[in-house]
């Protein structure tokens, strides 16, 4: 998976004005409905993901599990979080397209598609 370009991107998105990062304001953002697709750090706790899952899907957004920590986040944007939300649709649709279709076989496009359904279940 290109963690690289992954990080790279939300660099720009956040130098953009594009990143919305914490758990309070990305719920705000996504009631706002200026949210376009919600990031969620690897290890955040299960807790956190389910509560944020449940908010994106009462509004219809995608949420995805970054191959990021906490702290590689905050490396890639100066501010440390494990919940982020992207409110640019051009910046969400490459995110997510690196996400979904940057991983490098089979089996990690499988493992990356379960984890995603398991945060959207709520049991990360």
């Amino acid at each position: 998976m290109p963690v690289d370009k992954i990080s790279g991107m939300l660099g720009l998105c956040r130098k953009a004005g594009k990143l919305v990062l914490g758990f309070d304001i990305t719920v705000d953002a996504i009631v706002k409905k200026n949210a376009c697709l919600v990031l969620l750090a690897k290890d955040a706790s299960p807790r956190t993901a389910r509560e944020i899952n449940k908010v994106a899907q009462e509004a219809s957004l995608p949420a995805r599990v970054l191959p990021l920590t906490m702290d590689e986040i905050g490396y890639a944007v100066a501010k440390r979080a494990g919940v982020l939300a992207v409110c640019d649709s051009g910046f969400a649709n490459r995110i997510d397209e690196l996400l979904c279709n940057g991983a490098e076989g089979a089996e990690t496009k499988q493992a990356h598609r379960d984890q995603t359904a398991r945060i959207q279940e709520g049991n990360a």
